[in-house]
């Protein structure tokens, strides 16, 4: 008789630590849920699409470092055999921007680190197509160098509307699709900092992964004249007008919030190009010419927009295979 009353009293005693410890458990289940859904509600996520002016601060920024990467020629399209084949190395200064000029994010009130890389070296491919007409490639792939990222495809398509003994005169178009990645707005020197302090004012808790998306199209003309007490020599100008679509993804954590902002523009720009094509040799040139173009921005308090232009230095030297 004394089993059965054992087996009962142990069984019963089981059955309460069962209770008490699925009790536990669910207790311990609601905690975690409220601690994570107050985390959740603690970091935010701001997620916003802004359509900038093109003199706004942020737009300038943007339409600055496209205008870097327009795929100009340097030098003036001339016939090639179809089937040709050319490789160069594009090697262009990108200048550096002052205090204020880097001060563009909010409207103007944040300085942005946009200092990084201070050349743009780009291979450049061109393929002779029948009519004589030229195809040109450029690829940058997903190598971080001076704290970017890029990954940018440009192309363009030339030809010659008219080759003289000394006088000529062409033509070309030319695009890119792609993006560059790098810490711009939370860079890692600032986000070291505690956030709301004199060094990182702007609360930066880690170093930010923002992408520039770079689109543009492009349509070019260009001339040269060829002087015959200088075999070799050839000096050339051009002209062109563009079309930039810009954006801007900011991915930043700030004051515990997650910084989603989306920065659009679209606008129209001019350039203009000149400079010089040597021939090294037969078959290898070297372009040297400067660029400009006219960039307008509007920064608070001023109500008025001022110019703050690219004015930089490109260089090529190619080879010809056949």
């Amino acid at each position: 008789m004394l089993r059965p009353y054992v087996g009962l009293h142990a069984g019963k005693k089981s059955l309460r630590m069962n209770r008490w410890f699925s009790a536990k458990m669910l207790w311990l289940t609601c905690a975690m849920g409220m601690a994570l859904s107050t985390v959740a509600q603690a970091q935010q996520v701001l997620r916003r699409t802004e359509h900038l002016d093109s003199d706004h601060p942020e737009a300038w920024a943007m339409n600055y470092f496209t205008s870097v990467a327009l795929f100009t020629g340097l030098g003036v399209p001339r016939a090639r055999d179809p089937g040709s084949l050319e490789l160069g190395l594009e090697v262009d200064w990108m200048p550096k921007l002052s205090k204020s000029m880097k001060r563009v994010g909010f409207n103007g009130l944040k300085e942005e680190d946009l200092n990084k890389a201070p050349v743009l070296i780009r291979p450049r491919l061109t393929i002779g197509l029948p009519w004589q007409f030229a195809l040109s490639f450029s690829y940058l792939p997903s190598v971080t160098v001076f704290g970017v990222t890029p990954d940018l495809f440009a192309f363009a398509l030339e030809r010659p509307v008219y080759e003289g003994p000394f006088f000529t005169l062409g033509a070309r178009a030319y695009g890119q699709i792609g993006n560059v990645k790098g810490a711009f707005t939370c860079p890692g020197e600032v986000a070291h900092f505690p956030p709301g302090s004199a060094h990182n004012p702007f609360g930066c808790e880690r170093k930010s992964s923002d992408k520039a998306t770079q689109r543009y199209g492009g349509l070019e003309v260009s001339a040269s004249y060829r002087f015959a007490r200088l075999p070799g020599v050839e000096p050339y100008l051009s002209f062109a007008g563009n079309f930039l679509d810009n954006e801007f993804h900011v991915h930043a954590l700030t004051f515990g919030n997650k910084d989603r902002t989306r920065l659009v523009n679209e606008t129209w720009t001019f350039s203009a190009s000149a400079g010089v094509v040597y021939a090294l040799t037969e078959r290898m040139n070297l372009s040297l010419g400067v660029f400009y173009t006219p960039l307008w921005v509007t920064r608070p308090p001023e109500t008025s927009s001022e110019s703050n232009s690219l004015f930089n230095v490109r260089s090529m030297i190619t080879y010809r295979f056949f």
